[in-house]
């Protein structure tokens, strides 16, 4: 039984189905809808409440609250009050330096795209459940800080699309610039979301991860990575342009590929120490296949932070 329920989510989350989707919104609807119809039973249980005490009916209260049991022994109609226990703050934080615009010949969308795909999902899920979400990421021309302060109404939903909407990869490296926003911008304890391809090399990024670590925040990082990068599957001498730099080089594959793979796997093995030495959950997204295990961490580590 679980086999088919993992080969019907899988059938949900069609690459090619996710091409023809145009807009981020029906994209990111299209991931959670098909995610938890897929799920044998949603671990999805919303924000976590207290019973605190009673109140008399006002007309215009949510008939859900009443206590009907209540009401059969007294004949008195009266609402349920509740305490929340949690208070959860959640950041989304894109990275949008020029190699996130990448996109191999394999993949549904470039790495950019993918993670504002995925984020969005994850803010329509997190609304659902009354969390308080925000987004932290770089803006052109300026290159200045965007951020959208955490809330929980429902209107946050369009406010985060429409940032997210048309936000471009360009530049340089902005990884550790962007780390430093974070730094400065979230003070309180919370969740952070991070969406990067960690395509750049600074002590200042190993610095900041374990700072956030020191300051108590929840970091979960969704490293995005197109196929291209992972296996290196070109064949034909072609020159090679770095997006961030600009810079331009002829290569021949067939004598590059080995090299490449073995520095590929040492900056790998190098972020998997990183994020196993700090206890934060890091998943890999690839951008030719279905993106699943992204939320299924997401679910997995919001009901132990719970």
């Amino acid at each position: 039984m679980a086999a088919l329920e993992h080969d019907r989510l899988i059938e949900r989350f069609d690459p090619k189905v996710m091409s023809l989707l145009h807009t981020l919104d029906m994209k990111a609807r299209y991931l959670v809808e098909g995610f938890l119809d897929g799920m044998h039973r949603s671990p999805f249980h919303g924000i976590s409440v207290e019973f605190s005490e009673y109140r008399d009916y006002q007309p215009g209260d949510d008939l859900r609250h009443l206590d009907w049991q209540l009401y059969a022994r007294s004949n008195r109609l009266c609402i349920k009050k509740y305490t929340q226990e949690t208070n959860v703050r959640v950041y989304v934080v894109i990275d949008t330096s020029g190699s996130m615009k990448y996109r191999g010949s394999e993949a549904w969308g470039s790495k950019l795209e993918v993670s504002k795909t995925l984020a969005v999902a994850l803010t329509s899920m997190m609304l659902r459940q009354n969390d308080a979400v925000g987004l932290l990421t770089h803006q052109e021309p300026s290159d200045a800080a965007t951020f959208i302060r955490p809330s929980q109404k429902q209107s946050q939903f369009n406010t985060i699309i429409q940032q997210l909407q048309d936000l471009p990869a360009a530049g340089s490296e902005r990884l550790a610039d962007l780390l430093q926003h974070v730094l400065r911008l979230i003070h309180r304890r919370s969740i952070v979301l991070f969406f990067s391809d960690l395509q750049e090399e600074s002590e200042g990024i190993t610095e900041a991860f374990q700072q956030l670590k020191f300051l108590g925040h929840e970091c979960m990082i969704f490293q995005v990575l197109d196929r291209d990068e992972v296996e290196f599957p070109f064949s034909q001498t072609a020159i090679f342009q770095d997006l961030e730099n600009g810079q331009r080089r002829m290569i021949d594959p067939a004598r590059a590929r080995t090299n490449y793979l073995k520095r590929f796997e040492a900056f790998m093995a190098e972020y998997r120490d990183l994020f196993h030495s700090l206890e934060m959950p890091h998943c890999v997204v690839r951008t030719d296949t279905e993106p699943w295990e992204a939320l299924t961490l997401f679910l997995k580590e919001r009901r132990r932070l719970m």
